[in-house]
């Protein structure tokens, strides 16, 4: 294949389909036949600019048509909407291969028609572009470009004479191409459309007097192409934090899709009368079910650019909110049906199904309304959590921590403190891995053999979740736990919870250690306890007890998980006693009310504790007889020795 003898420059943002109507032209030939002489098709019989090629050409192809027009690689590139990818991420090519709407992310592309300007077709005051007409911008196939900023107007999608779509595919073809691709003789800027017969209205003539462009509009569509462009901002503000042009689009697209999805309900958050009669007859068109097709609708955008490009402003805005709490708040509203949670909305679903690349601004407000109480029925849909946390569940203690509870969540009435305090340790775990209420419950090992614990935990997160909505603030509870995430998100000094109560499992506090613990409780004379009448028992019963709170000490959970190895080598009726022994110890230091002995033996343990969880925190296991004070001892008697 020789270059061809004659070509043309590429026009500054020339599309490729708009070249080859413009080289055809020159030529005398059609656009399919240009196609072949230049290598973008294989065969005559096939010789059609398929859809895909839109997007991107494979090295060799590229390489090859620069060489038939005699451009550079560079300037070919430039042709495609593969350029904006790295900014624009509905450009981006299908890893498959796969170009086209079949890829859900190419919904956000124009790829069956576009929209232009007809000032810009007539080209610029030169005899090249006199003679074959201005550029088919490769922007204006991108949903963003809704304005020419030259000639400050909004851009067409339609032909005034036949209302027909510009350059619309073939839908009768297996392989989809653009309108009249095997005739010559036509003008680029021709419309192509076939109604009653072929069109042929020049669309660079005697356009329709546009609306003048608002200033605010202008002023959007320069942000928006300042973002497009390569050489542009790296960052821009949403919802509080910076974040890539790539996620900003993506941004702008899900807002949008939320406000066409829950509308009339977003009618309060637009304030463009051609937008809202646009939603409004779109709703009439649209039945108002919740399938997969009006899912893709509502994710379409619109060609007729200027109430999408209202719908993109009203987006932008939500998305400027400088507090994701505000979107969140936005976004509640919007998704809340009668008697459904926003879990259960479509839209929900299909975010959760998808994952868009999303701002982490985005991400933080959609995971405070998305990621609540979830049962197993969502549980498919949360295998993943909606943001990355950098704690994860193993930092997460099983009862959640004493100080944790009193800043955030202590001045809460009406609730029990350890369903409160069980229900946040889930769902801090249910924030960091994903899943449902059940798996978070699992994941920190919540679950045990006897049927009646695994109730009472079982139903925590119904009965906080119940009296967290009933409040003078439902979003009390909501807001409170996701402060309590983004300050757990912060630190660098997390605690491996996990770590301690693996390195736990089967300890207990050993013989010589007790010696020494039962020593520094005061034992009043006669053994009895004053005002009491009952005799202080310091024996193995007590060593139990002991090991179950200085375990809850250590690793801040309930002391019903707490290994008991010296109650399990009792008899059956003794174990039921100590058992119960223990529960009584511990109501008592739930409610305040311990006796002097206990306060005295929490004491020493605090102690003991504080000896121990270095050891654990450097991944080592403590045997049962290591202590602060066997330790010196033992270290004593050996220096004697020496």
């Amino acid at each position: 294949m020789r270059p061809l003898a004659r070509s043309l420059p590429p026009l500054p943002d020339e599309s490729l389909p708009g070249f080859l109507l413009r080289l055809a032209f020159r030529l005398d030939t059609s656009p399919a036949e240009l196609a072949v002489r230049t290598g973008l098709a294989d065969r005559a019989d096939r010789a059609v600019l398929p859809v895909p090629l839109l997007i991107g050409l494979t090295a060799d192809r590229r390489h090859t048509f620069a060489r038939m027009i005699k451009a550079t690689d560079t300037e070919v590139d430039a042709m495609l909407l593969d350029t904006y990818s790295s900014r624009y991420p509905p450009a981006q090519p299908s890893p498959s291969g796969r170009n086209g709407l079949a890829n859900q992310q190419h919904r956000w592309l124009f790829m069956h028609a576009t929209r232009y300007c007809p000032q810009c077709l007539t080209g610029q005051d030169n005899p090249v572009e006199q003679a074959f007409g201005g550029a088919w911008k490769t922007s204006w196939r991108l949903p963003p470009v809704f304005a020419c900023l030259a000639h400050r107007r909004f851009l067409e999608h339609e032909c005034p004479a036949c209302k027909s779509v510009i350059l619309p595919t073939a839908t009768r073809s297996t392989v989809r191409h653009f309108p009249r691709w095997r005739e010559a003789s036509l003008h680029p800027a021709q419309c192509r459309a076939f109604v009653d017969g072929q069109c042929g209205h020049r669309l660079d003539r005697d356009s329709v007097n546009s609306q003048p462009l608002p200033v605010e509009y202008e002023e959007f569509q320069q942000l928006l192409l300042g973002l497009l462009n390569a050489v542009g901002p790296d960052e821009v503000k949403t919802l509080g934090h910076s974040t890539s042009p790539a996620h900003y689009f993506t941004d702008l697209r899900t807002a949008c899709q939320i406000l066409r999805a829950s509308w009339p309900k977003s009618r309060h958050l637009l304030d463009n009368k051609d937008l809202v009669s646009f939603l409004e007859a779109a709703a009439i068109e649209t039945p108002r079910s919740r399938s997969t097709l009006v899912h893709a609708v509502s994710d379409m955008p619109q060609m007729e650019a200027q109430p999408h490009a209202a719908l993109l402003l009203a987006a932008d805005r939500l998305l400027r909110a400088g507090d994701p709490d505000a979107f969140a708040g936005h976004l509640r509203l919007l998704l809340d049906e009668p008697e459904r949670r926003p879990s259960k909305v479509s839209w929900a679903r299909a975010f959760l199904n998808t994952r868009p690349q999303c701002s982490e601004g985005f991400l933080q407000a959609v995971s405070s309304v998305l990621q609540t109480y979830a049962g197993r029925s969502l549980g498919r849909s949360l295998k993943q959590p909606v943001r990355r946390a950098r704690f994860r569940p193993e930092h997460i203690p099983q009862f959640l921590e004493e100080d944790w509870y009193q800043r955030h969540f202590a001045h809460m009435d009406g609730i029990a403190t350890v369903r409160l305090r069980r229900t946040v340790a889930i769902r801090l775990c249910q924030a960091a891995s994903g899943g449902s209420i059940q798996k978070a419950a699992d994941r920190l090992s919540l679950y045990l053999r006897d049927p009646a614990i695994a109730a009472r935990i079982a139903d925590s997160p119904k009965r906080v979740h119940g009296w967290a909505r009933n409040r003078p603030d439902p979003l009390e509870f909501e807001t409170a736990l996701r402060n309590l995430a983004a300050e757990l998100d912060a630190r660098d000094n997390l605690i491996d919870y996990e770590q301690r109560r693996k390195a736990l499992a089967s300890w207990c506090i050993g013989p010589r250690p007790w010696e020494v613990i039962a020593s520094r409780i005061a034992v009043p004379a006669g053994g009895y306890a004053a005002c009491a009448g009952f005799a202080v028992d310091l024996s193995d019963r007590k060593r139990n007890i002991a090991s179950v709170i200085l375990w809850s000490l250590m690793t801040q959970a309930e002391h019903v998980f707490a290994p008991t190895p010296i109650c399990d080598q009792q008899d059956p009726e003794t174990q039921r006693k100590w058992r119960n022994s223990v529960d009584a110890v511990w109501a008592r230091i739930r409610h305040g009310n311990t006796r002097p002995t206990d306060t005295q033996m929490i004491t020493v343990l605090e102690e003991y504790a504080a000896y121990l969880t270095p050891i654990i925190d450097r991944g080592q296991t403590p045997s049962c007889e290591a202590s602060p004070w066997t330790s010196h001892r033992t270290g004593r008697a050996s220096r004697s020795s020496t």
